[in-house]
């Protein structure tokens, strides 16, 4: 049994996609570059003409905001942060997030890229 459970759990962390897939993805789809050294020496995920971008899965929704904050700030283009949806439960962390933007007024737009259909949605 324990085997069992073992080899369940090692195949579906086999099956995650990596940050990185769906980076591509997302920068292909607004024309942005992928992983840009920013003046501190850290990577910001996608930067385009207007946004500096972070991309991470939802349950790290808290750190994506001061990395957004911290690029948009380095590039002095607008924050902006992309959660990978995981599961249907993940949406909440989209709420979350975007309900901070809104009630602090925060300079970041949100999206979210749905790990199924892999399509970008605008909050």
């Amino acid at each position: 049994m324990l085997r069992l459970l073992l080899a369940l759990l090692i195949a579906s962390t086999a099956s995650a996609l990596p940050e990185k897939y769906y980076q591509a993805i997302a920068a292909d789809l607004c024309g942005g570059e992928s992983e840009v050294v920013m003046p501190d020496g850290t990577r910001c995920d996608i930067v385009t003409d207007e946004y500096a971008i972070e991309l991470d899965f939802a349950h790290k929704w808290a750190e994506s905001i001061g990395q957004a904050l911290n690029y948009a700030h380095q590039t002095n283009k607008r924050g902006g942060v992309v959660l990978i949806i995981d599961t249907p439960t993940d949406t909440k962390e989209a709420i979350r997030i975007n309900s901070l933007i809104r009630h602090f007024k925060l300079p970041i737009d949100l999206w979210t890229i749905d790990k199924e259909t892999e399509e970008l949605r605008r909050w």
